[in-house]
């Protein structure tokens, strides 16, 4: 090859065109083309091709025809080039990247690196290779000295420094130094039930979705031979092991994750103060296992499972009086079965665009409310299947939740994943359908929303704070506290210092430490307590569409704050101190 027919490149001292040296070969589907224009399966027989011969403009389908070679059976699609010897350039680049793997800077490494090329005549392939074997050995002795980070088929991975990972999809993608060179990690945190945070049960239930993963993932993965797969390892992430960061095999991995998540469903919900957890039996969703009932009457939970089940749910109501734990909490899982997941709940192709309101009050009903007036333009909640999503207008935030009371776990389905996406709904873990609310705000803000309505449930209201640091730079963050019933009162004084709107529910502790700071409330038998300015302009612009006439009123807490009513279609404003003690109610408290 003449140097001196090369479009020369500056670099590091060198004057080198930067394909210069590069060889290629081309690679068809049917095989590799050799010097008859026949297709054969090795490598070593196939045409080499000086890439200064045809330079950068033409398609390898190209490249092939003007070598005089026709096949009508071959497509523009169907070959590919394939490179045998790498360029100057990439040569110059590797040498580079070794120094900086021994913690030379970027300076330091060009310098050093073009120094080696003109010293050992690099432009010689042969020479190349020998000198990138003797520089392997000097970069292993410098790791051999430093900590291992793990080993896979006895290799030992080390840390390279000042090497960052990076994210890819739900899982992060790490760089390894090992005596093979280098090895790429693709990790992703794994699902875990916690159970124990809901029911007393044997911690061995938590492995139950992740107790087959590793042999399905390894089954899954073989064959795949575009990236040479180096091993898998699981414990609380999933992480395999690869020759380079192969974006399809990533995405193939997640998809396969998703897959057996979904095979496997569980989820756990809540209803009357009472956790659910629901799992497959025979390949068919079923109520495995219920908490005590905690609370005796809930208005609202009656009155949505009777517009589901009818008489079925009246009958079940009426069960669920019974003393006896053990008969109570086997009658709630048949409750469940009976209404909630034959009522669709967690039909994986219900549709997820709703104009439907199902509760006066409601978080996601509010939220649509605020999404017509232009007050928000996301909304971070939960749904089933789906777990933390970003809904974009009204209609499916309202139909992402529809009747769902409290989500706390679920699985993913890639049927109701697709749906989201054509109805512009963003899952934030598409793969996992993993429920974590303050994550999913960041992802909000990094996408351009400003102003961004979240609902938080149970234990979870303790991120208020952390939800509010988030609150700078020009972003207005509506921060909703639902599914209160059994926080302590550490979580119950979090919301009432950091949310906007919370729902009492049949919380002890918000009617001690959250009432008294609300400036208006909405409602007597599950009331909404509003805390802020923010909190009353979203709620506000709910009440609009419900037939309050939007007079002005005095935001106050005690006993002058005031308090919206339905009445025969029109929202009726009194002062609290003038309202009679609520029969209705969720009862008892806890």
């Amino acid at each position: 090859m003449q140097l001196e027919r090369d479009a020369f490149l500056c670099r590091g001292g060198i004057k080198m065109a930067s394909h210069a040296g590069l060889v290629y070969v081309l690679k068809t589907k049917y095989g590799y083309v050799n010097e008859k224009g026949e297709f054969v399966e090795n490598i070593e027989e196939a045409q080499k091709i000086d890439f200064m011969q045809f330079g950068f403009g033409p398609s390898a389908y190209e490249v092939y025809k003007r070598l005089g070679y026709k096949n009508e059976k071959l497509m523009n699609e169907d070959i590919e080039f394939h490179t045998v010897i790498p360029s100057y350039d990439s040569r110059l680049g590797t040498i580079e990247n070794l120094y900086q793997l021994m913690g030379y800077n970027y300076r330091a490494s060009c310098m050093s690196a073009a120094e080696d090329f003109r010293r050992f005549n690099l432009y010689l392939y042969q020479n190349f290779r020998d000198y990138e074997k003797v520089m392997h050995k000097k970069v292993l002795e410098f790791y051999r000295k430093r900590e291992t980070f793990d080993s896979i088929n006895n290799f030992d991975l080390y840390v390279i420094p000042n090497r960052d990972s990076y994210q890819s999809g739900e899982g992060k993608v790490d760089c390894f130094y090992s005596e093979i060179g280098e090895i790429y990690c693709y990790s992703l945190p794994l699902k875990n039930l916690h159970l124990e945070t809901y029911f007393s049960i044997d911690q061995n239930w938590n492995q139950i979705q992740n107790a087959g993963l590793l042999e399905y993932m390894k089954q899954k993965l073989k064959g795949k031979e575009e990236t040479k797969i180096y091993g898998v390892k699981q414990d609380e992430d999933l992480r395999v092991y690869m020759q380079y960061p192969d974006t399809n095999l990533i995405t193939y991995i997640n998809e396969c994750i998703r897959d057996y998540y979904s095979e496997h469903e569980m989820h756990i919900t809540r209803m009357f103060g009472s956790y659910i957890l629901l799992g497959k039996e025979s390949g068919k969703l079923k109520a495995l296992k219920a908490t005590p009932i905690p609370i005796q009457y809930c208005p609202l939970m009656i009155k949505l499972l009777k517009e589901v089940g009818g008489e079925v749910a009246e009958r079940l109501l009426a069960t669920l009086q019974i003393e006896d734990q053990e008969i109570q909490t086997k009658m709630m899982c048949h409750l469940i079965d009976e209404v909630v997941i034959k009522g669709g709940y967690f039909d994986t192709s219900r549709p997820l665009n709703s104009c439907e309101a199902n509760v006066l009050f409601g978080a996601s009903e509010t939220m649509s409310s605020a999404f017509q007036d232009g007050i928000i333009d996301a909304a971070v909640i939960v749904s089933n299947n789906l777990g933390t999503i970003i809904t974009t207008n009204d209609s499916n935030t309202q139909g992402a939740v529809k009747r769902m009371t409290g989500l706390f776990y679920t699985s993913p389905s890639k049927e109701i994943i697709e749906t989201a996406k054509k109805s512009g709904i963003i899952p934030f873990y598409p793969y996992t359908a993993t429920i974590n609310q303050l994550e999913g705000v960041k992802k909000a803000i990094r996408l351009g929303y400003k102003k961004i309505a979240v609902s938080v449930a149970a234990n979870d209201n303790i991120l208020h704070e952390a939800l509010k640091r988030l609150e700078t730079d020009g972003i207005t963050i509506y921060k909703f506290g639902l599914c209160s019933t059994g926080i302590d009162s550490k979580t119950a004084k979090i919301m009432g210092e950091n949310a906007d709107v919370i729902w009492t529910c049949a919380s002890k502790n918000v009617k001690e430490f959250v009432e008294p700071n609300a400036i208006a409330q909405v409602g007597i038998k599950i009331p909404v307590h509003i805390m802020t300015e923010k909190g009353f302009q979203i709620v506000r612009s709910h009440l609009m569409r419900m037939g309050f006439d939007g007079s002005v009123v005095r935001l106050i807490k005690g006993s002058e704050k005031p308090v919206f009513l339905n009445e025969r279609g029109k929202i009726k404003v009194l002062q609290k101190k003038m309202l009679y003690d609520c029969i209705d109610c969720p009862h008892p408290c806890v």
